[in-house]
C-alpha cells in the first residue's frame, strides 16, 4: 500500500521545483524583479476613497449590460481611467486580498471601457452586482502594511505610480 506524501514533503517539493524553475531562468537570462509592495494602508485609503463612486458606475453599467443584452464597450472615460491609475498602483499591496479586489475592480473596469470579454452579459452582471454589494474591505491591524507611507496620500500616489512606471520599463 502506498502513503500519502506528508505536507513537510510536499513543501519540500514545491521549494525544490521552484529553486530548479528559478535556477533556469537566471541560465536563460530571465531575471524576476518583484515591485515593491505598496503600504496596505495606503492601498486601502485608494480603495475605499473610490468605491462609492466606482459602485454607483458599476451599478448604471450592469442595468445597461442587462438593458442591451449584451456587453457595451463605453469607450475611455476620464473618470475610469483615474480609478484605473489608482487602482493600478493600490493592487500592488502587500495585502494579496487587497490587491486582488483591486486587480478584479480594475479588469472589470477594463471591460466596461473597452468592451473586451469572452464572457456572457449575465454573468458580468452577476459579478457586478457581487462587487457593488460586497463590504468594503479592511486592513487596519497591528499586521497591516505600512512601508513608507506618511500619510501624504497625493505624494505617496504620485511617487509609488513613477516607481511602478520605471519598474514595468525595466
Amino acid at each position: 500500500m502506498k502513503r500519502s506524501p506528508t505536507m513537510e514533503e510536499i513543501k519540500a517539493d514545491i521549494e525544490r521545483l521552484q529553486s530548479e524553475i528559478d535556477a533556469a531562468d537566471m541560465e536563460r537570462g530571465y531575471c524576476k524583479i518583484p515591485f515593491p509592495p505598496v503600504s496596505d494602508v495606503w492601498a486601502e485609503q485608494a480603495y475605499k476613497r473610490n468605491l462609492a463612486d466606482i459602485k454607483a458606475f458599476l451599478a448604471d453599467y450592469a442595468e445597461l449590460l442587462l438593458t442591451a443584452k449584451e456587453i457595451v464597450a463605453l469607450g475611455e472615460l476620464e473618470r475610469v481611467n483615474d480609478w484605473l491609475g489608482v487602482l493600478k498602483v493600490a493592487r500592488e499591496a502587500k495585502d494579496l486580498i487587497l490587491g486582488s479586489t483591486c486587480t478584479l475592480i480594475a479588469d472589470i473596469l477594463r471591460i466596461a471601457t473597452n468592451g473586451n470579454s469572452r464572457m456572457h452579459y449575465a454573468n458580468l452582471a452577476d459579478m457586478l452586482v457581487s462587487i457593488i454589494e460586497e463590504t468594503p474591505y479592511s486592513v487596519y491591524s497591528e499586521d497591516a502594511y505600512k512601508g513608507d507611507y506618511d500619510r501624504n496620500f497625493d505624494q505617496y500616489y504620485a511617487y509609488k505610480r513613477e516607481e511602478l512606471v520605471k519598474w514595468q520599463a525595466n
